[in-house]
């Protein structure tokens, strides 16, 4: 074989064992960042000026390494009603446990403080998405739990469904805390005894009624 036919040959191999061994790297990349892609981004905080939210000091914290998703109830002060607001924040969890991505979510009454006080006597229709105080206030309390692969499908399939079909928010009957528990009982969560008791209580009671009062975390 003339030896210039030979030099073609072997840049040829060498060019495309190069691009081979680039590839794997593209791959994984590529397969990680769509594991951690939202599932929802239309509950983002992005619109709100913090793109993956923020991160909260835990109450009590429910975590178990290698599991791949978390959902999270938050309680925090409300302007509108003196009982506070509970919402849940959920997404995937690296490998040491900490949360990868946040989307926000909670059960609010259309209409402001209209919607608020109205709902005292009818059942008004409600939001799904964050709100700026759900984004950028601190919360009061922090309740976490992973997800197994199976149990944060099953949360995304009905937050998708709760949101082509919002709940109705009442004040005495399916109010922010009953909406949460619901998301909740995906994990098997069940709600305290008495589910009519303001957020800033609520989620005292609800983190006993799972038995994780003593399972304290910083977030």
């Amino acid at each position: 074989m003339p030896p210039a036919a030979l030099k073609s040959i072997i840049a040829i191999t060498a060019t495309i064992s190069l691009t081979a061994c680039q590839s794997v790297p593209q791959s994984t990349s590529a397969i990680t960042v769509a594991a951690y892609a939202p599932e929802t981004p239309q509950l983002s905080c992005a619109p709100h000026g913090n793109p993956n939210g923020a991160p909260a000091k835990l109450t009590a914290n429910r975590t178990r390494i290698g599991d791949p998703a978390y959902i999270e109830f938050r309680q925090r002060f409300s302007p509108g009603i003196p009982s506070g607001h509970l919402y849940v924040v959920f997404g995937r969890l690296d490998a040491k446990g900490n949360p990868v991505t946040r989307l926000y979510t909670g059960l609010f009454p259309k209409g402001s403080l209209a919607g608020l006080y109205g709902g005292a006597i009818i059942p008004m229709p409600a939001d799904l998405a964050p709100s700026y105080a759900d984004c950028h206030f601190t919360p009061n309390a922090a309740y976490r739990v992973s997800l197994t692969e199976s149990q944060y499908q099953q949360l995304v399939g009905k937050v998708q469904a709760d949101l082509a079909n919002p709940p109705m928010w009442r004040m005495f009957g399916y109010n922010c805390n009953n909406y949460a528990a619901s998301l909740g009982s995906v994990a098997g969560l069940i709600e305290p005894a008495n589910r009519a008791q303001p957020s800033f209580s609520y989620i005292y009671a609800y983190i006993d009624a799972n038995g994780d009062r003593e399972r304290k975390g910083s977030g």
